[in-house]
């Protein structure tokens, strides 16, 4: 057996940049067996135990993971959770001064082993009540708190072992109900104690870590395989969140969607793009969560009136990324909610005037931005293929913004075919014809709501571009081919 310096030395040749090729495989050669031989559990824990040097700590926590999901079976039950309950240890003592990279190894590591043995020792399970310690602690600790509580949620709703689905699922709905909701409240809490800064004196650095920890948990929280219908992790947009019935209550207090409210407006971008996404997800609960039709439409009063503050400054949504999540929220409202059910909330004449301005500045200013551009799309497509449906609730409002943001939409095109010719004059913006017919599926509903105003705005754009063909036509043949090319007849 390798002495710990050599192990170090190993480790730092495996994992610095500045290693040749020869010498990382070399060194990955030799510290193969750490991740391959069950008999050097000892001996990785001692290098936990003795040694300082991040990379050797990484070594450890990583080779460990890959035994434990490996050889599982190789390990007593007493070896599985001294080795658990020897992490929790070393987080506490030694994990606010380790490096960033090792702290993530040694959750995930964990994480892991929780997992594996949910169901083989009753404290694997008590996971949230253990993770109290970290969160009472210093700042510090409770950043790594918040840690082991995401990857906890990672690991228990995505199959990573390769267990069985059966097996997987039963302690996914296990961790589910008997973890998952407390990790949603301290999501929440950890977000109202930064706004209100109750948390004490910490630097911005410190503030920041807890902020993206709190909203990565609480989005893992309203992200969760509920129901376990999510096995295609590239599925786009699920439509509805499965809430367990037992957050109605979270789910129904108006501090849960101010608080995330915000936390948007108060947070930098990457972290308010984190609590727009929170707030999307918040705002596609089930139908059936809600007692009545009057709970319900409490809820989504809430939601609308969170739109329209958004929209009454618009200062974050010049970040791409909140732009992006801000449209999905709207395409996604919509999708959850009926028209009439929109209507009857106090503060629809202003919201559906701020969206129609909105989509028309969008239109014209984010020609690029097809995947937003689509949400904003399919908004309106939903928008006005549901007013047939309404029978008395109000009036909608859209036969005053339709045709402007359909005739936004259709120049918007044109301009942007025409900047496409421009910068590649080879090339033909025509030419992709699954993109056109998306392009055109969408918005045929927006160009059939008001056919008449909509024909006639295109026949302006279409005729005097047909007399200028015309007239060049009359002239004679066109020239294909440029100077000296071909003039075919």
């Amino acid at each position: 057996m390798a002495s710990l310096a050599q192990v170090e030395a190993l480790a730092t040749a495996l994992y610095d940049s500045t290693t040749t090729n020869d010498q990382r495989s070399e060194a990955e050669r030799q510290l193969s067996v750490f991740s391959t031989d069950p008999a050097m559990l000892d001996t990785s824990r001692m290098i936990l135990d003795q040694s300082n040097q991040p990379y050797a700590l990484h070594l450890a926590a990583s080779s460990l993971q890959k035994l434990m999901t490996s050889h599982w079976g190789r390990f007593s039950t007493q070896q599985r959770s001294d080795l658990r309950n020897h992490l929790l240890t070393l987080l506490a003592q030694k994990g606010p001064s380790m490096q960033v990279f090792v702290i993530v190894a040694l959750v995930a590591l964990l994480a892991r082993i929780t997992k594996l043995g949910w169901f083989e020792n009753p404290d694997f399970s008590e996971v949230t009540k253990e993770v109290q310690q970290f969160l009472q602690a210093s700042v510090d600790h409770c950043i790594i708190g918040l840690q082991i509580l995401n990857e906890m949620a990672s690991e228990m709703n995505i199959n990573k072992t390769g267990q069985p689905l059966s097996i997987h699922r039963k302690k996914s709905v296990s961790f589910r109900d008997r973890s998952l909701l407390q990790m949603f409240q301290t999501s929440l809490q950890t977000l109202q104690n930064l706004l209100t800064g109750s948390m004490g004196t910490m630097t911005p650095a410190q503030d920041l870590k807890l902020r993206e920890q709190g909203l990565k948990l609480c989005l893992a929280c309203l992200s969760y395989d509920f129901i376990g219908t999510l096995s295609d992790e590239s599925t786009e947009d699920v439509g509805t969140v499965q809430i367990p019935t037992g957050w109605r209550s979270y789910i129904e207090d108006e501090n849960t969607l101010g608080t995330l409210l915000q936390t948007f407006t108060s947070s930098q971008p990457a972290q308010s793009a984190q609590a727009m996404e929170c707030i999307s997800q918040l705002s596609s609960v089930r139908r059936s969560l809600f007692p009545n039709q009057e709970a319900r439409q409490a809820f989504l009063s809430r939601v609308l009136t969170a739109v329209v503050t958004i929209l009454r400054n618009q200062r974050l949504l010049a970040e791409e990324a909140n732009f992006h999540e801000f449209c999905r929220l709207l395409s996604r409202v919509k999708s959850n909610f009926q028209l009439g059910e929109m209507i009857k909330c106090d503060c629809y004449a202003e919201l559906i005037s701020l969206v129609a301005q909105f989509t028309v500045q969008s239109f014209e200013s984010c020609a690029s931005a097809t995947n937003s551009v689509y949400y904003l799309l399919q908004l309106w497509s939903r928008l006005v293929t549901s007013v047939a449906y309404l029978k008395g609730e109000g009036e909608s409002h859209l036969d005053s913004y339709v045709p402007q943001v359909t005739q936004t939409y259709i120049l918007s095109k044109l301009q942007s075919a025409r900047a496409s010719l421009q910068a590649h004059p080879g090339e033909d913006p025509m030419e992709n014809e699954e993109q056109l017919v998306d392009q055109l599926d969408s918005a045929s509903p927006l160009c059939r709501y008001q056919y008449d105003v909509t024909a006639k705005f295109i026949l302006q754009l279409f005729d005097p571009a047909v007399n200028k063909l015309l007239a060049i036509a009359a002239n004679g043949p066109v020239a294909l081919g440029g100077p000296g090319g071909s003039n075919p007849e």
